[in-house]
């Protein structure tokens, strides 16, 4: 009893050393940076009509964490934004996984964001955008960093988990993001250029030499629990 039970440890140690053991494969997907600058990303509109959410829709590339994704921001005067991962259903945002806390927008360059637990499902799609909408006392514009298509986009690239690059102008009676017992108005896409954008996931599942160490240790256990069958049968005899 005694060998089984040292047996069994050991199997639990080699599964737990191997999975522990077992590095997280990570897949980036991306648009160029270039000089073109769409927009204007607008802040908090006072009256009428003003772009608030800019940003760029993608499929998953494997079933894991979103950890990382970036835009960048020319000529910006915007006081605060965020950054914001929602699901998509092909023409507008569903549902919220993850939302930045309020950060300054008044300055040029990349904007960084690493999200923690933003779980996604390989070929689902997503749409991660900067929005300044909600901020009270916002103010100013952003030219939005953003690739033509003949610059390398990714409908010349043909990077298939790459999507478009989509923008929601807010007018007094507009509702840009999933409201209870409201209807969202659907977004505005363009097919000749797109998000300057880079996206990683990353996943943990076993490798191949993760699934052998395991399948090595529950062997052993079987292994040790046939020889004490055989022993106990054959002092029984």
């Amino acid at each position: 009893m005694n060998s089984i039970k040292t047996a069994a440890a050991v199997a639990a140690i080699t599964c737990i050393a191997a999975l522990s053991a077992s590095p997280a494969s990570a897949v980036v997907i991306s648009n160029p940076v270039n000089n073109y600058n769409n927009g204007p990303l607008s802040g908090a509109p006072i009256g009428g009509q003003q772009t608030q959410f800019m940003g760029e829709t993608f499929t998953a590339p494997i079933t894991g964490t979103l950890t990382n994704f970036q835009f960048t921001l020319s000529n910006s005067t915007i006081t605060s934004l965020y950054g914001a991962v929602y699901a998509w259903d092909g023409s507008k945002p569903t549902t919220m996984l993850w939302q930045s806390p309020v950060i300054s927008g008044n300055g040029v360059g990349l904007l960084d964001f690493s999200p923690i637990g933003l779980n996604i499902t390989q070929g689902q799609t997503y749409v991660a955008f900067l929005s300044t909408y909600g901020i009270a006392g916002n103010g100013g514009i952003a030219s939005f960093g953003s690739c033509l298509s003949f610059s390398g986009c990714n409908n010349v690239n043909s990077n298939p988990n790459l999507g478009k690059l989509v923008w929601s102008t807010i007018f007094d009676d507009t509702v840009p993001l999933p409201t209870p017992g409201q209807t969202q108005s659907s977004w505005s896409s363009a097919n000749h250029f797109d998000a300057t954008f880079s996206a990683t996931f990353t996943s943990a599942v076993p490798e191949a030499s993760t699934w052998a160490m395991m399948i090595l240790g529950f062997a052993g256990v079987g292994f040790m629990a046939y020889r004490r069958k055989n022993n106990t049968a054959f002092r029984a005899a």
